[in-house]
Order: structure tokens, then C-alpha cells, then sequence
């Protein structure tokens, strides 16, 4: 249905009457799956900005709540004003709207709640506000579904719109149905095969970002688009890199009056939120640092940050370390490939996993600034499957740091745990236990546990002989047998430390959030749920990660950051095929335009760690060069230091007058040409001092004169090799000047002597 600006603007004030939404009159009417329509239609349509019950509306709110995982059972429709809700959690299969509040309930699995009796459905956190009892269907009809501007929550703009295949219109157009929900639009893709939108959303666009806009485009804009289609495209534009690149995003509508309707109803919205002055939740800002100018961040597979101008690369050749002040890169080590990079900055050690067999090995820090530092192998970690560090043991004067690794075997996986120390080996171990699973992740707790992750749970192991174990999801939490059933993977643990644990001196946390593939969920220390609320992703995860108090969902085209202690989602970032380098994610490689990336998440609300300014303010940007060697670097400083104190006696300089005519030379900048100098100095020297002997019988006078004629003086010694960039030292310059004066000494020793023979000849 279409909409003027006038009734738009009427439609989105409080003050007038609102369009709305008409829910099924009768049972038949309900979705057979899920007791509910499905929110997506073949036409735009607009909702008004309206709550649905008051706070406070007398109802004793108790109600049965229990727990389903499919969504096909058939309940029977009989309704009564006086019966009590039952409401079950269901995985829905379509977007769904919440009957309370209006909003999308986002997630892969057990999105919401139903109602076995009246299908009233609604999410887990807005199932304790709704009415007690039943409501009939006509008093379900009445109930107006839109958005409240004041909270920015509910759903105001759906309707189904076609963009670029991949991001390129060369590559076509693709179908996608789109809900303008809590002031972000969400893009889902057709099933292909009944041509419904799928449950997981295929990008999020926020309508609180800075740079948000929506216009027409013209033919110059798309000039690969069909000529008879520009009238009926419009763009979204979003930020994507801090002061650099937005992010474009093209949707066609049918015709060019729903084009008007999408670009009227989008301005509308917009004004309306900037009205409203609804705070910006957004917690990164993308900020460039490398590029594809520089060839190894093409296949790079992690990173880790050393300090604010140094950071590490590992991929498949090697690990490099990339000097961002003064745009070099040097190799560290030998050709191996390097798969993840753990970094203790108190013990200066870096952990790296590499190697086609996966081996641990240990790398203080000072083999960044000085050549032949050995890598220390750590025993019998061949296939390490996992590995983490952390702090085993808090304490004065400091705290110890641990390293356990899981090492796959036939039959199971042997942990072993070993103590960090200070040692030439840098390490020992302390014990070793085997498990029955696949371990996926592992982290070490501050409540001195660790945490195994494998496919359908996790368990906490004490970091003792007998390794006492505790499955961190207790069989009387309702999610055991879904999680058990489901063999979900596992991604990490987090410790929460939310303001109730604010009271809590030991150090320790008393929740933690468990993430799993398809949702998260908060338990305490023995694993009963905490949480009524669960962390929903709004699509498939391909990596996940968190850094501070905030959780780092990647997927295909978007990333989504989820506040820990509220459960919130804060931010949408549209970075596509992304993946994390960092253990935390602060470097992130990304896609665009075909390319890669590597960019860095600068935290608005912490200190940033690492400084990009160099960067930013190289423009055009300079490209990295590669550094031969850390060797040569060094070989080069430690023959300055040597030559610094010679020679002592500087006189000679005062002796040089304008009458002299003086040659400069560069001087050389590494041992080779220092040596070839210094051997073809000596022998010109040589050369020089050795003068022609005196005739012992006076030739003919005749025979004088000719031989005097053909004369000629000697060739001015070759100058020393040049060098691109002379940055010798004092005492290589002072050595210089003796040469040049030592040779215009014996030049004028010679033309002294020829001028004594020619008097002769003539006396």
C-alpha cells in the first residue's frame, strides 16, 4: 500500500491517529507452522509509532513458560478471557514480529516465545510485560504494530526491493525483502526453494550512522544498470572506513513510484530519529592501515599488536613485522607458515602456532630488534589443535602466566599445561591430562579453571594433578538436552564482569557467557542459567571474538557487536568477508572492491593501542618497502660505533684554502663497499708515492725536450663507489678529506719536479 508525505508525516506523529497493521481475525487464519503471519508482503507498507499495552496495566503477570525446539507441533486454537498464557520457545523459520513491542525477533534459533493457546508470540524479555490472559482475536485486531521513536523500537517499513548480486550490477540483480526495524534496515534473501525470506539476515544497514543517507541516483551513477532501471533505483549510503570509503548500497524497486515511496518513507524516518535525538550506540570506528600495495596481507592468516607503530603479520610464507612510523616490513624467522599469535606483553614473549604440523613454539620480543634469536621449541606440541595463556597464579611481586595446548591423538586429546618463566627455555611444564573430545577453544578462567569448548558444551577443568572437571552447563538447565541434542560448536567463554559482581574482591566472576555457534547464553559457576535473555545473531557466524565487554560476531557481509553486560546489539558494521587477524579482533582483514584489507577497530570508549596517523596522513599513500636484513641493519650500526673515535687529529682541515681545489666523494654505507674503498684507496696511495726515478746520465737535449713533451700528468684517481644514500660517519668523512688532501700533495709534488727538470734541461 503506498502513502503520501502528508499521511506520512501524520502517520509518525504521536499526536495523530495511527495506520495499522491487521492481525488474523479467526484461528484458520494462523500460520499452520509458526500460529503466526509472516510479517512480508508483495507491496510496501508503513507502520505508525505506537506502544502496545501501558506499563502498568493491572495484569498479574505469571505465566506457565517451558520449552519447544521445533515449531510444527499443532496446538489447539480455543481461546478464553480467562485462561492463562503457556508460552513455549520456537525456532522460527521466517522473520516474525513481537506482538508486544513490533520489533523483528533476530536470531538462527529460539528467537521467541508462543502462546500454545491464543499464539500471542513475543520475545524472552518482553514475555514478563504482556497481559496474563488470552486475548481474543478481536482484541488482538486492535492492537497497533509500529515504532516508538522516543525508544527507537518497533518496525515501521517492510516491502521487498532487488540489489546487485555481490555488491556489482554487472553480476545482475537478486531479490530481497526489507524491514525497516528499530531504526536499521534488514536485507533477507529468497529460500530458493519456496521463496520465502530466509530467517537470517543478509545485511544490516543502521540508520543511526553519521553518515546515513538516502538519495536518487543518476545514469552517470550506475552506468552499468539498464537504462530503462535508473528511474527506479535509489542508494543508501553508510560510513565503512573512518574518513575514507563509504559504503554504497543500491536497491531497485519495481516502479518509479515505489522508488518515491522508499526514498520519501527512509528521509521521513530519518528526520524523525534525528528529531528524537536517540543516542549513537556505536562503539568502533574502522580505520585503515594496510592495503593490497603490500603484497603479504594477501594470504594472511594472523596478527598481533606490538605497540603503537609496530604490529606482527603471520601468513603462509612467514611471520613479518610491519613498522607503520617509517613504512617498512622485515621477515622475522624462517619461511613457515604462521596460523595464530598469542602475545604476553608482562613476560615480553610471544606463543606462535605454525607449521604444517602445527607446533608451538616461543619468540621473546627482542627478536624484533636483534638478528639470530633462536625460536624455542616447546616438547611434543606436534597437531596442537588449541592453545590459550593466561594467568594461572595472581600474587605479589607478579602474577604467573600459563600456556595450555591440546594435542590431538587417536583416540582423544591430551592437555598439557605449562608455567611461563624467565628461564633460557622460557618455560616447564607442570601436568598433563587427556580428555574424551575434540577440543575446539580452550581459555583460562580467573577462578584458576579451565574451560575446554567442544561440539555441544563446555567443561571446566581445575588446574591441578587430578584436573577435577565440572560441565560448565548444568543438566538442570533447560538448554542441556537442546544443546546436547543440537551438537552445536562451540566458539569461547567469557567472563562477565557486570555491575552485580561489582561487590565480588576475589578477582573472580561469577558469570560467564557461553557463545555457541547459533546463540549465546549466560550461566554461573556451576552452570545454571543466569539469563532469561540470550544473545541472538541475526546471521550465520563465521568467526567470533570478543575484546573488553563487547562480543565480535563476523559473518558474510556484515559485523555485529554485541554489548556483554546488557546483551544489547550496539553496532552493525558492514564489513564483508572479514575475518579476525587479533585474538580480540582490534585487526580485522576485509574485503572491498575486490581487495584486501587490513583495518584496525579503533575503540571509541578505551585508549586506542595502536596509532594509524602515520598512515592516514601519508597521501598519495607511500608504499612499504622491505628491509634486506635485521643483520645488515645491525652490522651497519655496529661499524659506525667502531669508526666513531677515529681518526683524533682534525688540523688538516684548517690547511685546505680557497686555493685548493677540493673533490667530495660519497661516502660508503656498508662493510662490501667499505672494504673495496679502503683496498683501492691503498693501492692509489701507492701508486702515487712512487715517484719516477732520477735519470743516472744526462740524456740528449733533443731527446730531453721530447720526452718531456709527452709528458703528461697522471689521471685522477677514480672516486669511491656512490652510494644512493651517504650516511657515513664523522670519521669516515674526516679519512675522506685525508685521501683528497694526500693526493693533491703528491700532484704537487710532481708538478714541482717536472717544472726542476725542465730548468735543468734549459741550464
Amino acid at each position: 500500500m503506498g502513502i503520501s508525505v502528508k499521511q506520512l508525516n501524520s502517520a509518525f506523529d504521536l499526536e495523530q491517529q495511527p495506520l495499522r497493521h491487521q492481525l488474523p481475525t479467526s484461528p484458520s487464519s494462523l500460520s499452520q507452522q509458526s500460529h503466526q503471519q509472516p510479517i512480508y508482503s508483495n507491496q510496501p507498507s508503513i507502520s505508525s509509532p505506537r506502544t502496545n499495552f501501558p506499563p502498568d496495566d493491572g495484569f498479574d503477570r505469571k505465566h506457565s513458560f517451558s520449552s519447544r525446539r521445533s515449531n510444527t507441533s499443532d496446538t489447539s486454537m480455543e481461546y478464553s478471557s480467562k485462561r492463562s498464557h503457556s508460552f513455549v520457545v520456537r525456532t522460527f523459520s521466517t522473520p516474525m514480529k513481537c506482538h508486544h513491542c513490533t520489533s523483528l525477533m533476530i536470531g538462527l534459533t529460539r528467537q521467541g516465545v508462543v502462546c500454545e493457546y491464543c499464539n500471542f508470540s513475543c520475545h524472552v524479555h518482553c514475555c514478563p510485560k504482556v497481559p496474563t490472559h488470552c486475548l481474543m482475536p478481536g482484541e488482538q485486531s486492535k492492537r497497533p504494530l509500529g515504532i516508538d521513536p522516543t525508544r527507537g523500537i518497533g518496525t515501521a517499513y517492510e516491502g521487498y526491493v532487488k540489489t546487485p548480486k555481490q555488491g556489482v550490477i554487472k553480476r545482475g540483480w537478486m531479490r530481497q525483502f526489507v524491514v525497516v526495524c528499530d531504526f536499521k534496515l534488514f536485507l533477507y534473501d529468497e529460500e530458493r526453494n519456496n521463496g520465502q525470506p530466509s530467517v537470517q539476515v543478509s545485511q544490516v544497514l543502521d540508520m543511526r550512522d553519521p553518515e546515513f543517507s538516502v538519495s536518487m541516483v543518476r545514469e552517470t551513477d550506475v552506468i552499468h544498470a539498464n537504462k530503462k532501471d535508473v528511474p527506479c533505483i535509489f542508494r543508501i549510503t553508510t560510513s565503512l572506513i573512518n574518513d575514507g570509503s563509504k559504503l554504497i548500497t543500491l536497491m531497485l524497486a519495481d516502479t518509479e513510484s515505489e522508488r518515491s515511496k522508499w526514498v520519501t518513507a527512509l528521509s521521513e524516518l530519518h528526520r524523525i530519529l534525528k528529531k528524537n535525538s536517540l543516542p549513537n550506540t556505536a562503539i568502533y570506528r574502522v580505520k585503515e592501515v594496510l592495503d593490497s600495495s603490500l603484497s603479504i596481507i594477501r594470504n594472511s592468516i594472523c596478527a598481533a599488536i606490538i605497540d603503537r607503530d609496530r604490529i606482527l603479520i603471520g601468513n603462509d610464507e612467514g611471520l613479518y613485522c610491519v613498522e607503520l612510523d617509517c613504512f617498512e616490513f622485515i621477515r622475522i624467522g624462517e619461511s613457515k607458515k604462521i596460523i595464530q599469535i598469542w602475545y604476553i606483553q608482562t613476560e615480553q614473549l610471544l606463543v606462535i602456532l605454525c607449521g604444517k604440523q602445527r607446533h608451538i613454539r616461543l619468540l621473546p620480543i627482542r627478536a624484533l630488534e636483534v638478528p639470530d634469536v633462536d625460536w624455542i621449541k616447546v616438547a611434543d606440541s606436534k597437531n596442537c589443535s588449541a592453545a590459550c595463556t593466561g594467568i594461572i597464579r595472581y600474587g605479589a611481586p607478579q602474577n604467573i602466566y600459563g600456556l595450555a595446548i591440546a594435542i590431538k591423538k587417536p583416540n582423544n586429546t591430551l592437555i598439557v599445561l605449562y608455567e611461563i618463566d624467565r628461564n633460557k627455555q622460557r618455560h616447564h611444564k607442570l601436568f598433563e591430562f587427556t580428555v574424551n573430545m575434540n577440543v575446539q577453544n580452550m581459555k583460562i578462567l580467573s577462578d584458576g579453571r579451565l574451560a575446554i569448548g567442544y561440539q555441544g558444551g563446555f567443561t571446566a577443568y581445575h588446574l591441578q594433578a587430578d584436573a577435577a572437571k565440572m560441565p560448565l552447563v548444568h543438566p538442570d538447565n533447560n538448554l542441556s538436552h537442546f544443546l546436547t541434542y543440537s551438537n552445536i560448536d562451540t566458539w569461547l567463554v567469557v567472563e562477565v564482569n557486570s555491575s552485580q559482581n561489582e561487590n565480588n574482591d576475589s578477582g573472580e566472576s561469577n558469570e560467564y557467557l557461553l557463545v555457541f555457534q547459533t546463540l549465546a547464553i549466560y550461566v554461573d559457576q556451576q552452570g545454571r542459567k543466569t539469563r532469561s535473555t540470550e544473545i541472538m545473531y541475526p546471521a550465520t557466524p563465521t568467526f567470533i571474538t570478543h575484546e573488553n565487554e563487547f562480543l565480535l560476531v563476523y559473518s558474510e557481509m556484515h559485523l555485529d557487536i554485541f554489548n556483554i553486560e546488557t546483551t544489547e546489539w550496539v553496532q552493525s558494521i558492514g564489513l564483508k568477508k572479514s575475518k579476525p587477524l587479533c585474538n580480540d579482533g582490534s585487526l580485522t582483514m576485509m574485503m572491498m572492491n575486490d581487495s584486501p584489507y587490513i583495518v584496525y577497530l579503533a575503540n571509541m570508549i578505551n585508549r586506542e593501542i595502536l596509532d594509524t596517523g602515520s598512515v592516514e596522513r601519508s597521501i598519495p599513500r607511500r608504499r612499504f618497502s622491505l628491509r634486506e636484513s635485521s643483520r645488515m641493519r645491525t652490522a651497519a650500526t655496529d661499524r659506525r660505533s667502531k669508526m666513531i673515535s677515529a681518526p683524533s687529529n682534525f688540523n688538516h682541515v684548517s690547511h685546505m684554502g680557497p686555493g685548493i681545489q677540493q673533490k667530495f666523494v660519497d661516502l660508503p654505507t656498508t662493510i662490501e663497499t667499505a672494504d673495496l674503498v679502503d683496498g683501492s684507496g691503498v693501492q692509489q696511495r701507492a701508486s702515487l708515492r712512487q715517484a719516477p726515478p732520477r735519470p743516472t746520465t744526462m740524456p740528449p737535449q733533443s731527446n730531453l725536450r721530447k720526452s718531456m713533451s709527452n709528458v703528461r700528468p697522471k689521471d685522477t684517481p677514480p672516486s669511491l663507489p656512490h652510494s644512493p644514500s651517504p650516511l657515513g660517519s664523522m670519521s669516515s668523512l674526516a679519512e675522506s678529506i685525508l685521501k683528497v688532501a694526500e693526493r693533491q700533495s703528491e700532484s704537487l709534488k710532481s708538478s714541482r719536479l717536472s717544472s726542476s727538470s725542465s730548468e735543468l734541461s734549459e741550464s
